[in-house]
């Protein structure tokens, strides 16, 4: 599956250099879990809210006079959006991290992954997947391929 289905979005970013405040009410704002740092165009890190509850919160640090600069994840994990799904969980795997920029071969960002998108992918394929076993396992066999009509309970208990 291509990584493009997740960058419908536009990424929510902001600068380094706006307060931690500020940065709570584009969280609030955006309705997003976390904010892409740029600057200059360019992703120099990124923001969650978890940084900001473990760096800012928990420190008692003061989130006004606090710059994103000083709490955000300067090593930030990318990947490339020609990649598969399955390289993508490899890396959130790899590295620890529940959120992944995707971006184009000029490392612009695209769109953001997070594990909470996956989970969703992982739930409408499973319900995908159920819907076409038992729609199999309840129709008859034939030459033809399937019979549209329900098996009765008591042939399919039968042969499982």
């Amino acid at each position: 599956m291509s990584l493009q289905k997740f960058c419908q979005r536009p990424p929510v970013t902001l600068t380094p250099d706006r307060s931690i405040v500020d940065a709570c009410h584009v969280l609030q704002e955006k309705n997003v879990g976390c904010l892409l740092i740029e600057e200059h165009g360019k992703l120099c890190g990124i923001l969650t809210d978890r940084d900001i509850a473990l760096k800012v919160t928990a420190e008692k640090r003061d989130p006004q006079a606090t710059k994103v600069r000083e709490v955000m994840s300067t090593n930030v994990t990318t990947i490339p959006v020609t990649r598969t799904l399955h390289d993508l969980t490899t890396v959130m795997h790899t590295y620890h991290v529940r959120r992944v920029p995707i971006v184009d071969g000029e490392d612009k960002v695209l769109g953001v992954v997070t594990l909470d998108d996956l989970l969703i992918l992982l739930g409408q394929e499973m319900s995908d997947l159920s819907q076409g076993i038992s729609g199999a396992l309840f129709r008859k066999p034939t030459s033809a391929g399937y019979d549209s009509t329900p098996l009765p309970l008591n042939w399919i208990m039968t042969y499982l």
